[in-house]
Parts: structure tokens; C-alpha cells; sequence
């Protein structure tokens, strides 16, 4: 059957009844998972939940998705201790029960986009990078990272078309989640994609928030190079990468550089890493519009006495600056805390 005849027969058997139709409407979406026009019958599905009834929808079918998605931290956390020992498919089988009950559960419009952001800087970070024109609204549970472990998972088991398409949502969920993009890198590397890899490594390095991310970054890029057989980039790329993060892959890229170019690459000084970057196009160091929305967190966060979560941004801001000037009042607000315990 086509998207029309479908929605034509699910339309003949509905209640009228939220509490009936949309846990029905759910569990038809999954059974077309497979269909050819999955995405469009999807839409379709969710447009067609949203117009029974308004009021109702939001009474009803809410209250029945925030009963349901109350324990979605807890399975989570139990996803992450499969993945540790290395159990991907139970991990997987949980991540999919959560998919299944919150396939409906939002409803992109052109006023409305819906975010799952992980932290206040999350969202800082978004409006700053992507100036959304629409009114951004909060999904009921935590679907970036259910995504992301998803995908995570899926990759486990190389069923990477799969992995790709539960990252991508992840993506869509949360933009600037610095680790979902790094993996999605991964991800593109495993199936040799590399047509959108340097927009990938843009959004990593604006998005990184602690220096591995940043150095990962860098890596990434040049990784990229190296693929294309611009090693002396590549090389540059290593420089920037080992200032933030020290890991043995670097030096094993580094010695697959050096025997491509017929002898170790050249150490280059600041301001030749920083032409070249400038070159390129490339950010030269630490994303500042983190810096300054982490900045902004704090100082909120002190203004309104909430020295512990004041602490935790300036951290961030520590990490990626090793500002002298940070330090000094991460050590008043720590004074601060003991002196209130």
C-alpha cells in the first residue's frame, strides 16, 4: 500500500480517544518501519495525532508520554553498563523500547522546533551557532542521547546505515553535542564517507567544551588530509591536535604520515600552525562562543547563590583558557562552598 492508503485504513480505525489512538498510532509507525516512505508516512502519522484533538492531545497523550518516559534516565544508565561489558544487543533492545514509545512524541511545525538539549550551555551554545527563527521547545525525556547510544550501539554491531540514520537524529535533537558529533566522525570513517567530514570537524572543534574534544577536533581533520594525500596538512593538523590531547592514535598517525612523506614531518612554530589554520579556515584554538556562554552561566550562577553549578562553568571556562584570573575564582568560590557546608 502506498503512504495514502495506508493513512486512509489507520484513519477508519481510530477512537477518537487519545489515550486509545495514540498508542496505536505508535505502534503503527513502528510496524511500518520498513515501509519505502517511512519518513513521509512518519510525518503523516504524527500530523494526524496532532489534529484529534488539540486540547485533548496535550491533556491527555502528554500526561501518557511523561508517565512512560519517567524511567528513561534509569534505562539509560542501564544501557551504559551493557555497552561496558560489551552486551551491544541488550543494550540496543532497551534503546528501541524507548524509540518505540517516543517515536510521537513530538511534532516539528514551521513556528516550533523541538531540542534535547543536555545543559543550559547546550542551548546557549545552539542559539548563538544557529540563530533559529522558530520557538524551541524541550522534548519530555533525554532522545539526543537515547539516539546517540543508539547509534553508538548499532556501529558495535556494523550495521552502519543503521548507526548513521539514529546519529543524524541524535544530531537533530541536540546540534552541538561535541561527543554525537565526534562519534558521527567515527561513524563516517567506518564507511569511508568523507564528502561532508570537514563541516563535521568545523562543528566539533565550535562545539567542543574540555580539550580532548577539541584536540579529537583536530585529529579529525587530520585524518581527513591524510585521506586525501595532503600529508604536510595532515602533519599540521597532528601539531594542533597534540596541544589539547595525547593519545596513541596521534602518534601512530603520525608515523603513517611520516612514511608516506618519505621522513618525519617538520615541528612548526606557533605563528606558521596559526597561518595556516587562518589559511584554511580552520578555528585557531577553543571555541569562543563556548568560552563566553560557559562565562555567562557562571556568573548567573553566582549572581543567583548557586555557587556549586557557578563552579562547574567556570571549570569549562578553566579547562579551555587556563586563565590565571579563572583559577583564582574557582578557588573564592570553593572557600565560598565550605564556608556554607
Amino acid at each position: 500500500m502506498n503512504v495514502n492508503e495506508i493513512l486512509d485504513d489507520l484513519k477508519s480505525k481510530l477512537t477518537g480517544d487519545p489515550v486509545k489512538d495514540g498508542p496505536f498510532l505508535r505502534s503503527q509507525s513502528e510496524k511500518y518501519r520498513e515501509h519505502e516512505d517511512y519518513q513521509q508516512l512518519n510525518r503523516e502519522l504524527a500530523k494526524l495525532l496532532f489534529q484529534i484533538s488539540y486540547d485533548d492531545y496535550y491533556s491527555n497523550l502528554s500526561a501518557y508520554l511523561s508517565q512512560e518516559n519517567k524511567d528513561v534516565d534509569k534505562a539509560l544508565e542501564n544501557v551504559r553498563k551493557r555497552y561496558k561489558n560489551l552486551n551491544y544487543t541488550a543494550g540496543i533492545n532497551i534503546l528501541e523500547e524507548i524509540v518505540k514509545n517516543n517515536m510521537l512524541s513530538w511534532l516539528e511545525t514551521d513556528e516550533v522546533t523541538y531540542k534535547s538539549f543536555g545543559t543550559p550551555l547546550d542551548y546557549a551554545v545552539y542559539v548563538q551557532l544557529y540563530n533559529p527563527n522558530k520557538e524551541i521547545r524541550a522534548v519530555n525525556c533525554n532522545l539526543s542521547d537515547v539516539y546517540y547510544l543508539y547509534g553508538v550501539g548499532l556501529s558495535k554491531k556494523e550495521k552502519f546505515a543503521e548507526a548513521k540514520k539514529a546519529l543524524e537524529t541524535a544530531l537533530e535533537f541536540n546540534p552541538v553535542d561535541a561527543e554525537i558529533i565526534l562519534e558521527y566522525l567515527e561513524l563516517l570513517k567506518s564507511i569511508k564517507s568523507f564528502e561532508s567530514f570537514p563541516e563535521y570537524c568545523t562543528k566539533a572543534l565550535k562545539c567542543a567544551v574540555n580539550k580532548i574534544q577539541l584536540g579529537k577536533g583536530y585529529f579529525n581533520y587530520a585524518f581527513y588530509f591524510a585521506e586525501k594525500k595532503e600529508f604536510d596538512k595532515a602533519a599540521k593538523m597532528l601539531e594542533m591536535s597534540r596541544i589539547f590531547y595525547n593519545d596513541d592514535i596521534i602518534e601512530s598517525e603520525l608515523e603513517y604520515i611520516s612514511r608516506s612523506m618519505g621522513g618525519k614531518p617538520p615541528v612548526h612554530s606557533a605563528s606558521e600552525l596559526s597561518s595556516f589554520l587562518e589559511a584554511e579556515s580552520i578555528q585557531p584554538g577553543p571555541s569562543a562562543v563556548v568560552v563566553q556562554s560557559a562565562y555567562q552561566l557562571a556568573q548567573e550562577a553566582s549572581r543567583n547563590l548557586d555557587y556549586k553549578l557557578s563552579k562547574f562553568y567556570y571549570e569549562i571556562v578553566l579547562e579551555l583558557t587556563e586563565s590565571d584570573e579563572i583559577r583564582d575564582t574557582i578557588e573564592e568560590l570553593e572557600q565560598t562552598i565550605r564556608d556554607l557546608a
